[in-house]
């Protein structure tokens, strides 16, 4: 199996000349979605947890510029929307770039022609909430050689990284400690409330840094469980029937309550910290509850005790 310097050593060696050849079943079109994310999601051993590894050569022809992503599952799971690490490949020279970026598609669909104003702005925000963290990335532009709107979004969508040169490839161990790193900031970033600038003022709402804390803990806790992509997986695996009270929308309000259900994290609100490696095991780590049993057991002694908080409720029934 290709570990990460070898993977990215082949991308930058073979793709330029492979862009001139026909994309169908071209086997480094098939290196770069399948065995280059496997390569990283090795460098990740360990702090994976809800990460999500995509490689792409591009959609029915050659991408200008191929990317490999980690996308956290409690921000995104694509690459138009969010935030996410990414590998970039320069459109020309045998560059390869490791980017904290953005996705880029949503921001250009909601903004239209301010759209790289919007991007730099966040990217602006994203440095300076994990400013202390990101010593051993640079702040600087990337170039991706190309003047196509794509590669230019992502441009403008950096926000912090490294960049390496074909000649010049860092070994193993250095490459997987970047790579490392920079999965710890973007867990930091999330955990400091990510690009959503309401949080910038949540320090005026708190007297002390434990009720800040406290209150971005409760948002992280919030955005896992509102998480669309996760919430699909808990109700396939679970349900739809409230775990607490047995309630089942779709039996008490046919056909408009089918597939109505809120999911519920179960890991204590005290254990998320800026390093949390969040994991999704759908058994353990989720539950699925009507709207006011999830209201009641945030409210409970303890959130994540599902059993103690169901045998409360059964014993007022």
């Amino acid at each position: 199996m290709a570990g990460l310097r070898t993977s990215l050593t082949r991308i930058l060696e073979e793709y330029r000349e492979a862009v001139a050849e026909p994309f169908a079943q071209h086997p480094l079109a098939s290196f770069i979605r399948k065995n280059a994310p496997t390569a990283v999601t090795t460098a990740l051993d360990g702090q994976l947890g809800s990460f999500k590894i995509e490689g792409s050569a591009g959609a029915g022809n050659w991408a200008t510029v191929p990317w490999i992503s980690v996308f956290d599952l409690t921000v995104t799971d694509t690459a138009t929307r969010g935030y996410y690490i990414v590998y970039l490949f320069h459109h020309l020279e045998p560059i390869v770039h490791l980017s904290l970026n953005q996705g880029t598609t949503a921001v250009r669909k909601e903004f239209g022609s301010h759209c790289r104003n919007q991007m730099r702005s966040r990217s602006e925000l994203i440095r300076s909430r994990v400013a202390d963290l990101t010593g051993q990335f640079r702040h600087s532009e990337i170039s991706l050689g190309s003047n196509k709107s794509l590669p230019l979004d992502y441009e403008a969508a950096h926000s912090f990284g490294v960049s390496y040169h074909l000649s010049n490839m860092p070994s193993e161990d250095k490459l997987i400690a970047d790579l490392r790193g920079m999965a710890s900031i973007y867990r930091a970033l999330t955990f400091r409330g990510g690009i959503d600038q309401t949080d910038e003022n949540l320090r005026d709402d708190v007297s002390a840094d434990n009720a800040l804390t406290e209150s971005r803990r409760y948002r992280l806790h919030r955005r896992i469980e509102r998480n669309s992509s996760v919430a699909a997986l808990v109700k396939k695996r679970l349900g739809c029937r409230c775990q607490a009270c047995g309630l089942d929308f779709s039996e008490r309000y046919g056909e408009i309550g089918d597939g109505f259900i809120e999911v519920h994290h179960l890991t204590p609100l005290s254990s998320l910290a800026e390093d949390t490696i969040v994991k999704y095991s759908i058994e353990t780590d989720f539950a699925v509850l009507c709207a006011n049993c999830h209201r009641m057991i945030h409210r409970w002694i303890d959130p994540s005790d599902l059993q103690g908080f169901t045998a409360k409720l059964k014993s007022r029934l």
